[in-house]
């Protein structure tokens, strides 16, 4: 796991590499893109997780107390590389989190009831998922400069 870790980390310095020696796409419009990166990966992980949490129970491990884990991790390592991170400790993070879960929950009923009225369910459930992904976008974000140096550091 810790070799797996490690591996990522080093695409993750390339990327953030590559990302300083274009500083263009870390300002204007672009930040936006940013928000929506970060936003996107936190809660695909989290649904996921979520949906499937035998892992982390034969682990031992709580699957919300171990993505949030991630997310601040993650969030340490990004602020150096981009300009904005998400505010994971704002109580509507949090709730909008909990009902894209949820709302996932509602497609998969859907799915498996099959038909006519699943077909329309699912559209429901989708459109619900779109407009939380819109509220939690929306969410204020920590601004904060680049490091000078551009060697990404371990956060762990």
């Amino acid at each position: 796991f810790e070799r797996w870790c490690n591996d990522e980390f080093r695409h993750g310095e390339s990327f953030a590499l590559i990302m300083r020696t274009q500083p263009h796409l870390l300002r204007g419009a672009n930040v936006l893109w940013i928000r929506f990166f970060l936003l996107a990966v936190f809660a695909t992980m989290y649904v996921r997780d979520h949906t499937r949490p035998m892992l982390h129970e034969a682990m031992g491990l709580d699957s919300t107390e171990y993505d949030y884990t991630v997310f601040r991790i993650t969030s340490e390592i990004s602020k150096q590389v981009f300009p904005v991170s998400l505010d994971i400790d704002h109580p509507a993070f949090r709730a909008g989190m909990e009902r894209l879960f949820r709302i996932q929950c509602g497609i998969d009923r859907a799915k498996a009831r099959g038909g006519l009225v699943g077909k329309l369910q699912q559209a429901g459930w989708a459109v619900a998922g779109a407009a939380t992904f819109a509220r939690l976008y929306l969410l204020p974000v920590h601004k904060h400069e680049l490091p000078a140096q551009v060697r990404v550091a371990p956060a762990w």
